[in-house]
């Protein structure tokens, strides 16, 4: 019974480094545009994940330096908003045909190399439509070893439960990091992050390339190993689907474009 009391009593007196780390992956979204910024948000340290938004002027810069860099590259396919925002090239609409939206999802993942999954840059309107994303998990799923993360920017969003339908791997935003463009509100959210993981084993947060975002990252990512918590891409973090889809099989008349393809 000592022996007993003294074995439990080394394992609590263990640094939370020496225990299982807690898992957390970092999306960087909204990737693209800026260019210096994109270049140091691809500088963080560790295995951040990056989703590039398609046809953007600096779409394959950014993606490029990611991939040499070994980090893990996304698609952040611009979807319908509620409120109308323009998505700039490459969006998805309610209104589309079959084939103009199947035709668009090809597009996109053309415009983005080295691509290993998508997720949703906003899309508050178009992740609540059943069709739609019926429409786009069957695209992903015929397009190659690809995964989705909602994003999550509506609470009535069907993109995730499509997924599973579809048999693609995924899984969804716990956090947004930076909704407030403020370092001490990043640093909040990124407890709210940690605390998640910490109850639940994982967690997946979302940030964006403004500067405080970045430099708070590039301040507090390295502290992660130490207290016991693993940064790890998106792709460590997505639910497999073992079961067949639900739906048919891939039979679509359009051309696809295989993963780490480019224009």
């Amino acid at each position: 019974m000592l022996r007993l009391f003294a074995v439990l009593g080394l394992v609590l007196a263990l640094p939370a480094a020496a225990q299982s780390p807690v898992r957390i992956a970092i999306i960087i979204d909204d990737l693209g545009n800026n260019q210096l910024l994109g270049r140091q948000a691809v500088e963080l340290p560790g295995p951040v994940t990056y989703s590039v938004l398609p046809q953007r002027p600096y779409s394959g810069d950014i993606a490029e330096r990611a991939h040499l860099g070994g980090k893990d590259v996304m698609l952040h396919l611009p979807m319908q908003a509620s409120d109308g925002r323009d998505l700039g090239p490459g969006g998805l609409h309610t209104d589309m045909s079959r084939e103009e939206f199947a035709r668009g999802v090809q597009q996109n993942l053309a415009a983005v190399p080295h691509v290993s999954g998508v997720n949703n840059h906003m899309g508050s309107l178009l992740t609540r439509d059943v069709q739609a994303m019926r429409w786009l998990m069957e695209d992903l799923r015929c397009s190659g070893d690809l995964y989705f993360v909602d994003s999550r920017t509506d609470v009535g969003t069907v993109a995730r439960q499509s997924a599973r339908e579809a048999g693609l791997a995924n899984a969804q935003r716990d956090v947004f990091l930076d909704n407030e463009q403020d370092a001490d509100y990043v640093r909040e959210q990124l407890q709210r992050l940690i605390d998640k993981a910490r109850r639940r084993g994982s967690a997946i947060g979302i940030g964006h390339p403004h500067p405080q975002t970045l430099d708070v990252l590039a301040e507090v990512l390295p502290q992660w190993a130490a207290q016991g918590i693993e940064l790890v891409p998106v792709s460590r973090l997505v639910e497999n689907q073992g079961s067949k889809p639900i739906w048919h099989a891939c039979s679509s008349p359009w051309p696809t474009v295989a993963k780490n393809s480019r224009l």
